[in-house]
């Protein structure tokens, strides 16, 4: 009798299973959202169910300056011999400003990190780099790749500092380096200069990159007032503050042209502008020395590479290596040198590093202890961009 109670029993289990998965499961019934997750940096992930947009074009109005194009003049096997058009200010006919990083602010908990910005890449590729503007995500790793059969070697500068300098001489190898601060990195290879690129680092989710018309859209926005930040490599940032509402599209179309009208004189005036104040204003005792790319385009180079000066003297370091040229210090630091550029200082002379300088920029130093000095670039010094100064009493 105990065995046929428990077999109905069994079979009475049996039949409600079967019933239950027999039934369709409702469609209307969406799925419970996921608990909030917070991250290491203090943004929650949690689903958005009002969310809004933001979305519009980017643009820059007549007249847009033709920057020059990019002098291709090294290991020309693989990158070519044939000038590129300058990536640093790309506009369509319709004025749509292309690679302009728009991002949300302040935002503290919404949706997910896409995982491209989680597991973003650079590729150097026919001695290019690609993409020319990333987006990555705080505190992951950026895959540094070299796909050329030749040596690369990629360097980022936050600010005025040197985050770090890869070498890559062999086609197919990969570095990964974490990025702790949210913020944009310039990027250069200091063995081919006109390999520039740009990284933005990010720590929410609500960032995008205008296209090739100045487009841009950003979804599943938490409803509240933001301040956008929209910034470009050659023409500087912006901010707006918006105002978004649940389930609602915002429009956010911007003109960069009063940026541009801040812009400096174009290429071509650097070099007239700085002999022009040498010539009538520099101060007595002062010798220029700029930072610039053999006529051949094989190396950089200090011009004139070897001074030799009296006590008292200034030497002014000017870089003048183009729109589109890399960056340079002047640095007699052994903290900096390299086994191919080593730092060279008489006794009792102090060091010295001056920031990155652009196009244009100059930084200068006063020598006032006799003796020899050896000094270089952090970048290219350990490719021959060293200088030396003999100071007299």
């Amino acid at each position: 009798m105990r065995r046929l109670l428990w077999g109905l029993l069994m079979l009475g289990v049996t039949a409600g299973c079967s019933h239950g998965t027999s039934e369709q499961p409702a469609k209307d019934v969406p799925p419970a959202p996921p608990a909030a997750v917070a991250t290491v940096d203090g943004y929650e992930v949690t689903a958005v169910t009002d969310g809004g947009a933001v979305e519009g074009t980017i643009t820059l109005s007549d007249p847009v300056p033709k920057l020059s194009a990019r002098k291709i003049s090294k290991d020309t096997q693989v990158c070519g011999t044939a000038a590129r058009e300058s990536q640093k200010l790309v506009v369509n006919k319709s004025g749509g400003l292309r690679n302009a990083v728009v991002i949300v602010e302040g935002v503290k908990r919404g949706k997910a990190m896409p995982v491209a910005a989680q597991n973003a890449e650079i590729d150097q590729n026919k001695c290019e780099y690609s993409p020319h503007v990333q987006v990555m995500a705080v505190n992951t790793d950026i895959a540094l790749r070299n796909s050329d059969p030749i040596l690369h070697n990629i360097q980022f500068f936050q600010s005025d500092s040197s985050l770090f300098n890869i070498a890559q001489p062999v086609q197919g190898q990969v570095n990964k380096h974490k990025l702790e601060k949210p913020g944009t990195i310039y990027v250069e290879c200091a063995v081919h200069g006109w390999m520039q690129g740009n990284v933005v680092v990010v720590d929410n989710p609500y960032y995008a990159v205008t296209d090739e018309n100045g487009r841009f859209s950003i979804a599943d926005l938490p409803a509240g007032k933001y301040q956008v930040k929209i910034w470009h490599e050659y023409l500087g940032e912006l901010t707006r503050e918006i105002t978004v509402s649940p389930k609602a599209g915002t429009v956010l179309d911007m003109d960069f042209k009063d940026l541009l009208a801040k812009k400096p004189a174009p290429p071509g005036a650097v070099a007239s502008a700085v002999s022009g104040n040498d010539s009538n204003s520099k101060p007595a005792r002062e010798v220029v020395v700029q930072m610039h790319e053999l006529a051949d385009g094989t190396m950089f180079r200090f011009e004139p590479a070897d001074l030799t000066i009296k006590v008292g003297t200034t030497v002014k370091w000017v870089n003048v290596s183009g729109e589109d040229g890399p960056r340079h210090t002047s640095t007699d630091d052994p903290e900096w040198e390299t086994p191919q550029a080593p730092a060279v200082l008489p006794p009792g002379a102090g060091k010295w590093r001056t920031p990155f300088l652009r196009n244009g920029e100059s930084a200068t130093h006063t020598f006032t202890v006799p003796g020899k000095y050896q000094y270089f670039c952090e970048t290219h010094g350990p490719y021959g961009m060293v200088g030396t100064i003999t100071v007299l009493p």
